[in-house]
């Protein structure tokens, strides 16, 4: 049975939050290959924000980088301050770096993953699947709110062993720091799986 197959996206309604009109596009037209055709998209994170407090929705897609409030802020702000059903929607933070620091920063403000730019549908429905699928408790407590990060990581699926380019990209701002991780990487920091007790 192929993944698509597994999950009715249908129904569902997600919000993308991106900057860039191309962006939200290519984003929008994956998951409509998904079946998943009732998307909302917003340009800063102000906008996000004033959209989520109107009409809930199953999924968000947010850029690391959107403007006003950025997606870690956006992230952060969803699982502190909006009502108790919203709080708990699954969040895929789309990036273009992926340094180690930014993947902490993503784990510790509340994303449920981080994916890579460019988007590759195979790895995005992968994502969704995993969020679908997931049995993580959430987490609300002083320091952290959010799906729980007391898990080992064991790394992606098999289907994905080669994961995303090793080498950092040029950005409009200039170099990035610190060298990106790959697709790979980043899904062994965030794929959950129960230890052992």
């Amino acid at each position: 049975m192929l993944p698509s197959t597994m999950i009715n996206l249908e129904k569902a309604r997600a919000l993308i939050a991106d900057s860039s009109s191309q962006a939200q596009d290519i984003l929008a037209s994956v998951l409509a290959g998904f079946g998943l055709r009732n998307v909302v998209r917003v340009q800063t994170g102000r906008e996000a924000q004033d959209e989520l407090k109107a009409r809930p929705v199953d999924l968000i897609f947010t850029d690391a980088q959107i403007k006003d409030v950025d997606g870690y802020e956006l992230i952060h702000w969803l699982r502190r301050q909006a009502n108790d059903t919203l709080r708990q929607t699954p969040v895929i933070l789309v990036s273009a770096h992926t340094p180690m620091r930014d993947v902490v920063r993503a784990r510790d403000c509340g994303a449920s993953f981080i994916v890579t730019k460019p988007v590759s549908p195979h790895v995005m429905l992968e994502r969704i699947l995993w969020v679908a699928r997931s049995d993580r408790a959430f987490i609300e407590c002083d320091v952290y709110v959010g799906p729980d990060r007391r898990w080992r990581n064991t790394g992606p699926p098999l289907e994905h062993p080669d994961g995303r380019r090793r080498d950092d990209q040029a950005a409009e701002v200039g170099e990035a720091a610190d060298q990106n991780l790959s697709q790979t990487e980043l899904d062994q920091l965030v794929k959950p799986q129960r230890t052992a007790a």
